[in-house]
Parts: C-alpha cells; sequence; structure tokens
C-alpha cells in the first residue's frame, strides 16, 4: 500500500486510484499545485480526467487532508495539510514568478473570542511581493 491511499485509509475514508494518484502528486510535491500542475502529474501515470481530477481535490480537502491556497487570478492551489503545516499559517505569493510559498513560522493574531456559535477552520493570510529567488535575478540585471 503506497502512502497516499495509506493516509486515505487511516482517515477512515474509502481510498480510489484517482484519490491516490492525487494525493500522492502533492505529497511528493516541493510547492503548493494548481489543479493544472497536478493534472501535468498525472498525465505521466496515464490519462485522468480533469473533472475527476477537480472532484477528487475537492474531496481531499472536505476530508482535511490537503487545503487549499488562492493563488494569483484567484485560482486555487493546493497542498497536503501535514501536522506541522496546519492550515494556520501564511502563504507568499510571488507577483514575479506567481510561486506560492507557506510561511509557517507566520502566524496570524486569532481573536480572544469569536461571536455564539462561531469557529474557526481555516485561517488565510496571503503576503504578496517578490521572492528572493526573483529579488536577485532583478538586482544582477
Amino acid at each position: 500500500m503506497d502512502i497516499a491511499e495509506q493516509l486515505i485509509q487511516n482517515a477512515g475514508k474509502r481510498s480510489t486510484p484517482v484519490r491516490n494518484a492525487v494525493l500522492g502528486v502533492l505529497l511528493n510535491a516541493e510547492d503548493v499545485l494548481s489543479h493544472s500542475e497536478v493534472l501535468e502529474h498525472l498525465q505521466q501515470l496515464g490519462a485522468f480526467d480533469r473533472v475527476t481530477v477537480y472532484r477528487a481535490l475537492d474531496w481531499l480537502v472536505t476530508q482535511g487532508l490537503v487545503h487549499k491556497v488562492a493563488g494569483a487570478g484567484r485560482a486555487w492551489r493546493f497542498q497536503v495539510t501535514r501536522s506541522e503545516s496546519m492550515h494556520r499559517h501564511a502563504h507568499f505569493q510571488c507577483h514575479h514568478c506567481h510561486k506560492v510559498f507557506c510561511l509557517p513560522e507566520v502566524q496570524p493574531v486569532l481573536p480572544k473570542e469569536l461571536p455564539s456559535n462561531f469557529s474557526i477552520d481555516s485561517i488565510e493570510l496571503n503576503i504578496k511581493g517578490i521572492c528572493a529567488d526573483c529579488g536577485r535575478a532583478m538586482m544582477s540585471q
């Protein structure tokens, strides 16, 4: 059994070949990936329907195995939710290369109290600017 299938089953959910493949791509990704980037990685494994992949991503988010990060042009990007990177941290999006980086050390300040019957599932804090690699490249020009 591969790691993706094991994570799904450990969550008490039913694994499928598409769910396993999508989660496997995200587990091996070095960065957050868009739906189209997930599809690109999956093409190496065979033909995958884009709608089925999007449904698998949505299902993985609903199960808490993956979280969404707002990307450029309002396109969602996806990342595996690990215990050390629960979706309660900031993300940095580069204006130049459009990469999105997790900043787990940047924690938003939570309100001391929420209105009655409110609960927090996730917090999104997006910081935009120029990443270190793009900044160095711009300085050397």
